[in-house]
């Protein structure tokens, strides 16, 4: 499969935050998978930049629930775990638009999940005038979450690493990448 799809992050005013394109891995009723390689390039529109990674990257998007998770394949070996918060993403044709919440939940190689950004919500809260449900389900988003990790639920129940290690290895050997 050679499809691609662009993602683009906004912030809740509808501003453009960040965007990418990565190959489309699959796609269900339940969630969106993208992969990218090294080299893969992610155009920050807020910060004015562009930035090139060099890890092997998963991302799983969530049809119906107000989270990302990304994985990255570091040089080292290492996995990072990281999730965004916010609004149930939306597909139109070939781009998946997400609205970005700003909390975030991350796990270094070590496994150890922390919630950041906190202050960055509290700005924008009042910022953006998040509306109360808007609120309330950006820590009901968190807590589920939580229970996913802790219970070893989809998508935290190692099928992404392995899925993401087999991509890695495939490309390292000459298969199709981003």
């Amino acid at each position: 499969m050679s499809e691609t799809r662009t993602v683009q992050v906004e912030k809740y005013d509808g501003s453009l935050h960040y965007e990418w394109t990565s190959r489309l891995i699959d796609e269900d009723d339940e969630r969106i998978l993208l992969y990218a390689g090294p080299g893969r390039t992610l155009q920050h529109h807020t910060r004015q930049a562009c930035y090139t990674y060099e890890s092997h990257s998963l991302e799983c998007f969530m049809r119906r629930d107000g989270f990302t998770v990304q994985l990255d394949l570091e040089t080292d070996g290492s996995i990072r775990h990281y999730c965004n918060i916010g609004l149930v993403p939306r597909l139109n044709e070939d781009v998946i638009t997400f609205i970005d919440l700003d909390l975030d939940l991350v796990a270094d190689g070590g496994g150890e999940w922390r919630l950041v950004d906190e202050e960055e919500f509290a700005v924008n809260r009042v910022r953006f005038g998040y509306p109360d449900d808007v609120v309330a389900h950006v820590w009901n988003t968190i807590a589920d979450v939580k229970r996913r990790i802790d219970s070893g639920a989809f998508p935290f129940d190692g099928s992404l690493e392995r899925r993401l290690l087999t991509l890695a290895k495939e490309q390292s050997f000459g298969s199709p990448s981003t």
